[in-house]
């Protein structure tokens, strides 16, 4: 009995040793399976990540022969104003530091000159140097054109002068805005009527509302506003004089007068111009004859004659709706009438800051200088003044260091004046004809 007991005891051993062995095997063969698994789900989330990052490359289309010649072309100031602009993806951020790298000898030579001439012109990227010459036309403005302007009211002690035909002007453009007004407020009560009906819209509309006071906040500082449309037009010849021409579409636009016929009129008639864009603002908010709220567009256009003008957005709209109240002739302060513009070659310089009377005077002079020397003619007849118009692009919160601005006048294809030469040519020589004896006729191939 003892040698049997002990006998047991013994295989039950053995079997505790067995299953002890295959129990270590197992787990030792399942952190090896883990190990595994993990190290080929590292392996393929490495190969997924450079797959992605290489994707990333061609969207951003990083190697384009454009991009190469630009970059190429560039200056070291260019280069650091991309890699400081938040917009830049951080893979073009790579490549602009680099170019900083390798721009080191002319970063160091440029610093030297701006210390020895005592001039940072040659340390500023391109929006530096804009905002330098924004600065320098600001204060050519004020001193030239808006402190001369007060000087001489304050030391002519008289009473400003109310226009003979402002207390009829002010009531008619004020009940329009009226309208524009509550025309708004009932859009908005239909909003919050529709908002109460289906709530689940509403986060969407908070987020275009939030969306489009970012966007306002930005065009503080922008030279063009983002989010306006402006008219249609093509760059036919860029800008290599201080100027550019453009071919512009016809397009639509809400005009108005700001002065009656006759009258002179002054970009420095700051109330003239106020009434006349309340006017246009209000036809576009609402008071029109369909109730109809439009957006605000870009550019303001005020023309030499005296008239300011809204572009309309088509967005497949045939027909504009009517502005209330039409009366009297074009020329009425007041008056809002829809006209189309037509296609027009358009000779474009920019200029920032205020648009006084003595900017405009100044910067037409340079343009028609500039068209000269170029050999471009004036499309307007021998004689007459010549006509232009003022774009102005910002709204009045801009800073005005950063406006855009723009002058146009009208010009004249090359083959309008080719076909002009050759008339001229033409006349000449008929006049130098002599007159045919009486009864004979010049001889002629054409029988």
């Amino acid at each position: 009995m003892k040698l049997f007991g002990l006998s047991l005891i013994l295989c039950a051993e053995v079997m505790h040793q067995s299953n002890s062995n295959v129990a270590a095997f197992t787990l030792s063969s399942s952190q090896r399976l883990s190990t595994f698994l993990w190290s080929t789900q590292i392996e393929t989330e490495t190969e997924d990540a450079f797959s992605a990052f290489a994707d990333s490359l061609d969207e951003d289309n990083l190697f384009t022969e454009d991009e190469e010649a630009a970059n190429a072309s560039s200056t070291w100031q260019e280069s650091l104003e991309k890699l400081l602009d938040p917009n830049t993806p951080a893979a073009k951020r790579q490549i602009m530091l680099s170019d900083l790298l390798n721009a080191n000898d002319d970063i160091r030579s440029d610093v030297q000159n701006a210390l020895k001439d005592r001039k940072i012109d040659s340390l500023l990227t391109p929006t530096g140097k804009k905002l330098q010459d924004g600065t320098r036309a600001v204060a050519r403005q004020i001193t030239t054109d808006i402190i001369p302007s007060i000087a001489e009211m304050a030391s002519s002690n008289k009473a400003p002068t109310v226009p003979e035909n402002l207390p009829n002007l002010v009531p008619k453009i004020g009940s329009r805005i009226f309208d524009a007004v509550s025309n708004q407020a009932k859009k908005n009560f239909e909003t919050l009527q529709g908002d109460l009906a289906n709530p689940s819209r509403i986060p969407e509309r908070i987020s275009k509302q939030t969306s489009d006071l970012a966007t306002e906040a930005k065009n503080v500082f922008l030279e063009t506003p983002e989010g306006l449309v402006g008219p249609s037009y093509k760059v036919v010849s860029p800008n290599t004089n201080g100027y550019e021409i453009r071919e512009y579409e016809g397009y639509s636009v809400a005009s108005t007068s700001m002065s009656k016929v006759g009258e002179p009129y002054s970009m420095d008639d700051i109330t003239k111009g106020g009434a006349a864009f309340n006017a246009l603002a209000a036809y576009l908010f609402g008071a029109n004859d369909e109730g109809r709220v439009m957006d605000m567009t870009t550019p303001v256009t005020t023309t030499s004659v005296g008239e300011m003008r809204f572009f309309l957005e088509q967005n497949g709209v045939e027909n504009y709706p009517q502005p209330l109240s039409p009366e009297g002739s074009f020329n009425e302060q007041g008056a809002v009438k829809v006209i189309e513009v037509p296609p027009a070659r358009l000779a474009v310089s920019k200029f920032t800051g205020f648009v006084t009377e003595g900017e405009v005077s100044r910067q037409k002079d340079t343009l028609l200088s500039s068209l000269a020397l170029d050999g471009v003619e004036v499309d307007t007849p021998h004689g007459t003044v010549v006509p232009h118009v003022i774009f102005q692009y910002n709204p009045p919160y801009t800073i005005p260091i950063v406006r855009r601005n723009e002058i146009a006048i009208p010009v004249r294809s090359e083959e309008d004046m080719v076909k002009t030469n050759l008339e001229r040519e033409w006349q000449a020589n008929k006049e130098e004809e002599p007159e045919s004896d009486d009864g004979i006729a010049a001889p002629s191939d054409v029988e």
